[in-house]
């Protein structure tokens, strides 16, 4: 085929003009076309895919990168917390009150009738020491445990150390006369924490001193005043002893007052009061006392024929819960007076409740 000059330069103006399209389009599609930024939060997934370019139909797809320009990262805030609010201690609170101390046992008041009333066989009874076995198992069988004596001779308290597990005031402690009216507790269930002596006129006036004592409970703690008496009788050698037996009665009173009182302690008063009636109106008239046989004096004195003259008194507050006059055939052979035993109840004071934190 002849090409002609003017058919020449159209076909060199064609390849030009290609050739610069082509060179167009490599430079175009040698640059990145699209950068993608990828942003990674915390706690988010996997970074997304970078959008589609256009492409032309009839070229094909060029091959994109992805230039990473950083990592942003946001901190989670920590949520903020609640400022505990300081702990209150808890009030003590207290235990169970411990319940009271209390206590049962048996007082009695015994007169043993002096050996000098016996000596050689007078009254038709048995010497003394004999009758002092007697009272030693009458102790035993009513399970006394706190005995006031009156006419405990020398001998007869011998015989009864020997035959009893009790401890003595004054016993032998003061003049040999003074064993008579003598107090007894059971060493084995009581002690002794303080010993005195009041003196009282006796016989025309002349004063005898009189025991009494506090003790103490070995295993409850408690502490009880025990007095004991023997105020003058009316007699054919000593007559018209009431004026000694009433001014005897009136320290006595006192005493019971003063022990009340001061102490707060349960008091007994034991003895051989030689009187009845009397006794009993005026004991419970001056002082806070109550006999273990029964009897009042609110308004009026209610004695209830007393048939001894042997009494048991205790402070008000005491329990007395059993009352005998033994007058058995083994108490006939040992005195001429009963055996006057009472059954007592006390309670103490509640001890303090502990607490605890």
């Amino acid at each position: 085929m002849k090409w002609t000059p003017g058919a020449m330069a159209l076909l060199t103006a064609a390849v030009l003009v290609t050739l610069v399209a082509v060179g167009i389009g490599y430079v175009v599609h040698s640059e990145p076309r699209d950068t993608t930024f990828v942003t990674s939060v915390a706690g988010a997934g996997s970074p997304s895919s970078p959008s589609p370019s256009p492409t032309s139909p009839t070229s094909p797809s060029p091959r994109r990168f992805i230039e990473p320009v950083g990592t942003v990262t946001q901190t989670a805030r920590p949520t903020p917390t609640k400022k505990p609010s300081p702990t209150k201690k808890p009030k003590p609170t207290k235990k169970p009150a411990a319940p009271p101390p209390e206590l049962t046992f048996t007082v009695s008041s015994f007169n043993v009738l002096g050996a000098s009333h016996t000596r050689g066989g007078a009254r038709g009874m048995a010497p003394g020491a004999v009758r002092a076995r007697h009272a030693a198992e009458l102790i035993r069988r009513h399970g006394a445990e706190v005995v006031g004596f009156q006419e405990l001779q020398g001998g007869q308290l011998a015989v009864l150390r020997r035959h009893t597990n009790l401890d003595f005031w004054p016993g032998s402690a003061l003049r040999a006369r003074d064993t008579e009216n003598s107090i007894g507790w059971r060493r084995d269930t009581w002690a002794a924490v303080d010993k005195r002596v009041v003196s009282i006129p006796y016989f025309d006036g002349h004063p005898r001193p009189m025991p009494y004592v506090k003790l103490r409970h070995l295993r409850t703690g408690l502490e009880a005043w025990f007095a004991n008496f023997h105020n003058p009788a009316d007699t054919g050698r000593y007559p018209h002893q009431q004026r000694f037996r009433d001014r005897a009665t009136a320290i006595e009173i006192s005493l019971a007052n003063q022990l009340v009182r001061q102490s707060g302690d349960p008091v007994f008063i034991t003895g051989d009061m030689n009187e009845r009636d009397e006794y009993f109106c005026r004991m419970t008239a001056g002082a806070p006392m109550i006999a273990a046989r029964g009897g009042s004096n609110v308004g009026s004195c209610q004695p209830g024929n007393p048939r001894a003259v042997d009494w048991i008194f205790g402070s008000q507050g005491v329990d007395f819960t059993g009352y005998t006059e033994d007058r058995s055939p083994l108490v006939r052979r040992t005195t001429d007076h009963p055996v006057i035993v009472a059954r007592v109840h006390i309670v103490g004071d509640a001890p303090a409740s502990p607490t605890t934190d």
